[in-house]
């Protein structure tokens, strides 16, 4: 029976729930498809072609790992990254826990602080930070007045700089998953574990931390991948002397007009991150299962 003589005979054609649900996501299959799929493609594709045309080779992956420059990159661009996520993570969670109690009287004033950052460019920030970080800039200046110090500190174009700078970027990515994870903790499995005699610190470390652990690992997971793909921030505030994957990539696309070199650069980059990404992950999982009794 075709749908207009159904109509005719007074039944209606619907489409089952799965083709529904296959329409809506349909446009955004498609646009992750031509804005994602596509150009990665391309990316794998240009990494595996050599300078005179030879396709596939290895010759690109091949020149960066047995380059100790290149692999020095590499390293650095994890640690800096590790280093920042932990530092978030450290920073972001006290004022998680605030931000998760409605009767504290600033709660707002410090979501507007934390969330505002993100309305301002990435570029902006990199330069505010600059000045911040410069031989005359303002944290050079506060310690000189308070006489913790008499000789500027070389903060900027290092990676204790790059550190700070990279971490308050992206420190609003790692307050709003712990956040929420705390506001749904429910607070009659503290006030039991208080009860039955575990102390504050306690509680927290074995109630409070575990259940907020998928927050902090959404959080985590975000910051890394964030700030190990940055661009503007290292090429402003590490610049040339303290170079990451991410500036690699420009150097060898832009100004030595290497594209298969480049190419694979972003692959590794990319590898590097997902198997921090999916490691991370495996062990959460195992550690909540384990928090929860779980096999």
């Amino acid at each position: 029976m075709t749908a207009g003589a159904a109509a005719r005979g007074g039944i209606s054609w619907r489409p089952g729930p799965r083709l529904g649900v296959a329409l809506l996501l349909a446009p955004a299959l498609v646009y992750y498809f031509l804005v994602l799929f596509v150009p990665q493609f391309e990316v794998a594709t240009a990494s595996l072609m050599s300078a005179d045309g030879h396709f596939p080779t290895g010759a690109n992956f091949r020149r960066f790992v047995t380059d100790s420059f290149f692999l020095s990159i590499l390293w650095r661009t994890v640690r800096i990254s590790l280093i920042s996520t932990l530092l978030a993570i450290m920073v972001s969670y006290p004022v998680a826990v605030y931000l998760s109690q409605p009767w504290r009287r600033w709660r707002a004033a410090v979501a507007f602080a934390v969330i505002t950052p993100i309305m301002i460019s990435a570029v902006a920030r990199s330069y505010g930070w600059v000045i911040i970080l410069g031989p005359a800039g303002l944290l050079n200046q506060t310690i000189i007045g308070l006489h913790l110090g008499t000789d500027p500190q070389h903060l900027l174009y290092t990676e204790t700089g790059l550190v700070i700078a990279l971490t308050h970027l992206h420190l609003p990515f790692m307050v709003l998953p712990v956040t929420a994870s705390l506001q749904q903790i429910d607070p009659s499995i503290l006030r039991a574990s208080r009860i039955l005699g575990a102390g504050a610190m306690r509680t927290f470390f074995r109630v409070t931390l575990p259940l907020t652990l998928p927050g902090i690992t959404a959080g985590a997971t975000i910051v890394f991948c964030l700030t190990g793909s940055s661009f503007v921030t290292p090429a402003l505030i590490g610049g040339a002397r303290i170079p990451m994957m991410s500036f690699l990539i420009y150097q060898q696309g832009l100004d030595v007009r290497d594209w298969n070199f480049a190419s694979a650069v972003a692959i590794i980059l990319l590898l590097s991150t997902s198997t921090f990404v999916i490691a991370h992950l495996i062990w959460s999982s195992r550690r909540q299962r384990q928090t929860m009794g779980q096999p």
